[in-house]
């Protein structure tokens, strides 16, 4: 419930995109949500595509405040109860600058929500290759854009690659950004990428023109002093209590095992990463792995061994109902991608097809070949 969706009034006529709400009154979503995009398709750096000539798409300033409505109702539709954005909210000098990167932006609203628990931002870990994620948005069922304004999700995705990316001259991704295998589609833009534990770490940017593939998503944690320099801000404005996460994680030098909330938790040689069900300091160094861990060689970290963990307190009891993915839409078109609609009191992204655990360096083959036709805004 508190992945909402934004209807966007004017400037472009109607059109809807995703955001996360962060404390009451603060949406975090995609820059393109809130300002045109000059341009056929999504250019990073200037480059001929096709023998085509194509100069690097520029960021434009916002449309007025008073053009978005956002809901928490599961379905974007006529009747549904909104909020009215009052402030719209950019990086300082991102106007006029390289799109790629800068794709992010705040709403502040007229009057608070609070019926839902907001979402914590994770801002200060980085993406990793191989972190699996949730995504969530109103988002269309397939690349031909058909069943979007309904509030889905997606489990089981996988971080492809993270940061710059430039091949056969021209730039795919910028240091700002990561690139995921597959999953949300048209609609779902501004929408976030959760993190086992359910916070957001990115926020989807752009994808192939015509398919749900190779998704492109903003990383929140380059953003960390601007986001909560505004929630501060957000929250005096509006008579608050600030986020508890708007202070950073005090500095320690954590050992091995300590729980930890960024790499400066740890001791100078170790690092913070998810070790289990838990984030901890670790080691990459897998030859260093102390009494009762074992390298993980999927993540490049020690972890616990899991043949010293005690198994659950029933393993024969069936998985809590509350957890499981809601039946699947019964697809009538072969083509079109499985599509899981969370109940009322559940979250919920377009679903693209099954993960296929493809590798990074396919994947960005592929958008390669998808940069020489087009890459689009997903909103």
């Amino acid at each position: 419930l508190n992945v909402v969706g934004i209807t966007i009034v004017g400037g472009r006529g109607l059109a809807t995109c995703t955001g996360s709400l962060l404390a009451p009154t603060l949406v975090l979503t995609a820059r393109h949500c809130v300002s045109p995009v000059v341009g056929e398709g999504i250019v990073c750096s200037n480059a001929t595509i096709g023998g085509v000539a194509r100069t690097t798409t520029l960021t434009e300033a916002p449309y007025p405040a008073s053009s978005f409505y956002v809901t928490t109702e599961p379905v974007i539709g006529p009747g549904g109860r909104s909020v009215r954005a009052m402030e719209v909210i950019t990086p300082p000098g991102s106007l006029g600058v390289a799109f790629c990167g800068r794709d992010i932006a705040l709403l502040r609203l007229s009057a608070p929500i609070t019926a839902v628990a907001p979402i914590r931002p994770r801002l200060d870990l980085a993406p990793e290759r191989n972190e699996v994620f949730t995504a969530s948005g109103y988002g269309s069922t397939s690349g031909a854009g058909t069943g979007s304004g309904t509030r889905r999700m997606r489990s089981g995705l996988n971080v492809e690659f993270v940061g710059r990316a430039v091949t056969r001259g021209f730039t795919l991704l910028e240091d700002r950004e990561w690139l995921a295998d597959t999953g949300p589609c048209r609609g779902d833009s501004g929408g976030p990428a959760l993190d086992r534990f359910g916070e957001v770490f990115g926020l989807l940017s752009r994808g192939a023109a015509n398919s749900c593939d190779s998704p492109i998503y903003t990383r929140v944690d380059q953003y960390a002093d601007w986001i909560r320099a505004q929630a501060a801000r957000v929250a005096a404005l509006d008579r608050y209590a600030a986020p508890a996460w708007v202070t950073p994680p005090a500095a320690r030098g954590g050992e091995v095992g300590d729980g930890c909330a960024a790499d400066t938790q740890c001791n100078s040689e170790y690092v913070c990463r998810v070790t289990g069900d838990a984030r901890e300091c670790t080691t990459t160094d897998c030859e260093a792995c102390p009494e009762g861990w074992v390298c993980a060689t999927d993540m490049s970290r020690c972890v616990h061994d899991p043949r010293l963990r005690p198994p659950p307190a029933d393993a024969s009891a069936p998985p809590d109902a509350a957890s499981e993915d809601a039946t699947a839409d019964t697809a009538t078109d072969a083509a079109r991608p499985t599509v899981t609609t969370m109940p009322a009191t559940g979250c919920g992204v377009a679903a693209g097809r099954a993960h296929e655990g493809r590798g990074w360096a396919l994947a960005l083959a592929a958008l390669v070949a998808l940069s020489a036709r087009r890459r689009r805004v997903r909103g």
